[in-house]
C-alpha cells in the first residue's frame, strides 16, 4: 500500500487534523492528508488514494456530519472490512451506519494535551498493523535516551527501530542497502549485459613457425594470389600488345611531303612498284613563259 492511513475531516476541522496527522507521521504511519482541499467533491484521484491505504481514520464533528466529502470518504472505508477507524471531536453523532461503530473521542486535544481517547485509538491502529507498545513508546521524552534504546531493541521490525537505524548508519557515513526488488532488478540487467573485453586482452594471433615457412614475407595467402593475379594480367596485356601492327595513316593530296610519307611506308627500302614508275616517269617540259598562240 501507497500509504498507511486515509485521513478524512471536514475543512473547518482541517487545524485538528493537521495536529492528528503530525502525530500519526511521528510514529512513523504513512499519511494521506490533503491540507489543500477547498471543496466537497470525492473524485477519481480520491478514491484512488483512498483505495492506495490500508486504513481510513474519519474524524466526526459537527461539519464533518454536513460534507459531502466526509461522507462519500466513510462510505469507501465502511465498505472495506478492517479499513474503518473513526473519532469523534465533540459530542456530534454520526447517522447509520457509522453510528453503529466504536469511535474514540479526541475531543479538547492540543500540541500538549494528549486526551486518553488518542492513545486509544493509537493502538487500536497498531494492532490492525501488527504493531504493538505504541503508548509506552509515545510516554518516552527525549530525555529518555535509554528507555528509547531498549524500545527499539525490543521492536528491531517496527518502522521507528528501522527509522532509527536509518538516522545512524547516515550519520556515520553507511549507504543504505538497496531494496529487494531494485537490487534484484540490477543482477538481472548486469547478468544480461556482455563485458566488453579491454584492449589488453584482445590481441593478434601469433604467427608459428609452420606459418612463417609457408609464408615468409608475412602477407598471407590471399593478398599473395592478388598480387601474383595482377603480375600476370600484366604480361598477358603486353603481350597482345605487341602482336599487333599499327597501320599508319593514309592522307590524300598533291604529291610531296605527305605522298613521300605514304611511299615509304608503303615500299620497302630499295623497292619501288611497277605500277608506281609509270607515275613517275618525266613528262614533256612546257614553257610557261611565252604567251600561246591566238586562235584563228
Amino acid at each position: 500500500m501507497a500509504y498507511d492511513v486515509f485521513l478524512v475531516s471536514a475543512i473547518e476541522d482541517r487545524d485538528m487534523a493537521k495536529l492528528v496527522a503530525r502525530r500519526l507521521r511521528s510514529l512513523k504511519f504513512k499519511v494521506w492528508f490533503d491540507q489543500k482541499q477547498t471543496d466537497n467533491t470525492f473524485d477519481a484521484k480520491d478514491a484512488r488514494n483512498a483505495g492506495n491505504s490500508e486504513y481510513m481514520l474519519v474524524m466526526w464533528s459537527k461539519d464533518a456530519v454536513k460534507s459531502d466529502w466526509v461522507r462519500a470518504a466513510a462510505s469507501v472505508g465502511h465498505s472495506r472490512p478492517g479499513m474503518l477507524v473513526q473519532t469523534s471531536l465533540d459530542r456530534t453523532i454520526p447517522y447509520e451506519p457509522f453510528k453503529s461503530d466504536k469511535r474514540f473521542s479526541i475531543e479538547g486535544m492540543t500540541s500538549r494535551k494528549t486526551p486518553e481517547g488518542f492513545y486509544k485509538m493509537i493502538e487500536e491502529l497498531g494492532q490492525r498493523a501488527g504493531r504493538s507498545d505504541l503508548r509506552e513508546w509515545m510516554g518516552y521524552g527525549k530525555k529518555d535516551e535509554d528507555a528509547r534504546a531498549d524500545w527499539i531493541a525490543a521492536h528491531p521490525d517496527d518502522p521507528i527501530a528501522i527509522d532509527d537505524k536509518k538516522k545512524r548508519e547516515k550519520a556515520m557515513g553507511i549507504k543504505p542497502a538497496p531494496a529487494a526488488e531494485t537490487a534484484s532488478a540490477a543482477a538481472l540487467a548486469k547478468a544480461s549485459v556482455k563485458p566488453v573485453p579491454s584492449q589488453s586482452a584482445v590481441r593478434k594471433p601469433v604467427a608459428t613457425n609452420a606459418t612463417k615457412a609457408s609464408d615468409p614475407l608475412g602477407m598471407g595467402w590471399g593478398t599473395l594470389a592478388a598480387v601474383g593475379a595482377a603480375v600476370f594480367a600484366m604480361f598477358f596485356l603486353s603481350w597482345i600488345f605487341r602482336s599487333q601492327t599499327i597501320a599508319a595513316p593514309v592522307h590524300a593530296g598533291a604529291p610531296g611531303v605527305g605522298n613521300a610519307y605514304v611511299l615509304q611506308q608503303a615500299c620497302p627500302v630499295g623497292e619501288v612498284p611497277a605500277s608506281l614508275l609509270k607515275v613517275l616517269e618525266p613528262g614533256p617540259i612546257i614553257n610557261d613563259t611565252e604567251t600561246p598562240d591566238s586562235e584563228d
